[in-house]
């Protein structure tokens, strides 16, 4: 319970202020495909507003009687002891956000004052979207099919609309670029690992069993914090004979994490298109159709085995310099215009990283199974995207992700598998190759 307001927890939510009824059986058909696997269909209706989500858990038992209802989809981390964090009013609502963490879309009713709120984190983790024809109609979704035409929420931004006097936004996501000029590299290493155990420390509560996709330094370093503090499922998709199959035995003999490795052919990889393919999500290449694939392994693997969540190291590139490309800018160089400067592209690509969380998450939640981010944390983002690029990258010795291979070293894994190198899982996985070769048979 949020002070003031009636929450409830769901993994898809349409809510509208129409006049008319939704179609509400094609509504559940697209936002409640797994609806049999713990999902409790809410329908509400109540002065012109209908909402309709599917309930992992419902923590009032009669939301009707509530005058102020949120409807979240993921996870919001505040100080509930603090006055700061009372949300009685949409002013309180934007203040708690500026000052949360967490990965969430939400929807709320004020039904008293006619007004409809909803809001993304600042990195975008969850999709949301919503059509307004510029008077009294407006509808919010979680999943974009249900809409005839429509915009994608900003993330990091409060969207208020007042029936009868239009929508207003307000801005509150806290991540700015304002580069750190006096911070030392043994401080940057005890500060980060600080905060990515802060954030594993949220993210796990209340769990006592996940799956981690484990591949790289950044999902090393979640697996062996996470052993520390709950049963961990480590697991490394790939194809037989891939650069991963080899990496992930080399992974659980200097760890001693026990991974299992889950071996994906052509077959496994058309079964696994055919059924992506019904879902919420917008592939721009065969890369994307990759990652999705491994991503959608990982959670049928959590949902076979009775876990329900999978955990990821995603935005760890974007946040400490983890693609090839980032090694092409000299951050030395006294003529590199802002352009060119390493740390501004880090934080670009880090504002551009929703597209690619809403895959996940989509393909995630069709299980359903939910998806914990631990690197797509505000207060992390805040801080590693101002330290200085060469913490990031080492490009005259070839190192990316430097700084995280320090924490990694600080947290006692051993120095040749910190910096050991490491290909973009896509490619490591083998699945890249398989679904190049499969996307040219199927379009001949």
């Amino acid at each position: 319970m949020i002070d003031g307001y009636a929450l409830i927890r769901c993994n898809g939510l349409i809510l509208t202020s129409k006049d008319i009824d939704l179609d509400l059986e094609s509504c559940k058909r697209m936002i409640g495909k797994s609806s049999s696997n713990g999902r409790r269909e809410f329908v509400f209706k109540k002065d012109g507003f209908t909402a309709l989500c599917y309930c992992k858990y419902l923590q009032t038992p009669d939301p009707e009687d509530q005058g102020r209802i949120i409807m979240l989809n993921g996870d919001i981390y505040y100080n509930s002891n603090s006055n700061s964090s009372s949300v009685g009013s949409l002013h309180d609502l934007h203040s708690m956000l500026a000052r949360s963490d967490g990965n969430y879309a939400l929807a709320c009713i004020d039904i008293s004052n006619g007004v409809i709120a909803f809001a993304r984190d600042p990195l975008g983790s969850k999709p949301l979207y919503y059509e307004h024809d510029g008077s009294s109609n407006i509808t919010i979704a979680s999943d974009r099919r249900v809409l005839n035409s429509c915009v994608e929420a900003a993330p990091g931004t409060l969207y208020v609309f007042r029936l009868g006097l239009g929508m207003e936004m307000i801005r509150f996501s806290p991540i700015e670029y304002k580069p750190y000029v006096d911070v030392s590299m043994d401080d940057a290493i005890e500060h980060t690992r600080h905060l990515i155990s802060t954030s594993l420390i949220r993210r796990l509560s209340g769990r006592s069993r996940i799956v981690v996709g484990v591949s790289g330094v950044d999902s090393i370093i979640l697996a062996m914090l996470s052993d520390r503090i709950l049963d961990v499922m480590p697991v490394t998709v790939c194809s037989k004979g891939s650069y991963d199959e080899v990496n992930a035995r080399y992974v659980q003999e200097m760890t001693g994490l026990r991974t299992h490795i889950l071996m994906l052919d052509e077959q496994d990889l058309l079964n696994i298109i055919n059924e992506i393919s019904t879902l919420d999500l917008d592939f721009t290449s065969t890369m994307d159709v990759s990652i999705a694939c491994v991503v959608y392994a990982l959670a049928r693997f959590a949902r076979d085995n009775g876990v329900d969540a999978i955990m990821l190291g995603q935005l760890a590139d974007e946040l400490f310099g983890g693609y090839a490309r980032y090694l092409r800018y000299d951050y030395r160089s006294s003529n590199s215009s802002i352009h060119n400067d390493l740390n501004m592209i880090l934080f670009n690509d880090l504002k551009k990283a929703s597209h690619d969380l809403c895959r996940d998450e989509s393909i995630a939640s069709s299980m359903p199974v939910d998806l914990l981010l631990p690197y797509a944390s505000v207060e992390l983002a805040r801080y590693v995207v101002n330290l200085p690029a060469e913490f990031k990258v080492d490009a005259v010795n070839g190192v990316r992700k430097l700084l995280l291979r320090k924490v990694a070293e600080s947290i006692g894994v051993a120095h040749e598998l910190a910096y050991r190198e490491k290909k973009a899982m896509q490619f490591s996985t083998g699945i890249f190759k398989m679904v190049k070769r499969l996307s040219k048979a199927l379009n001949r």
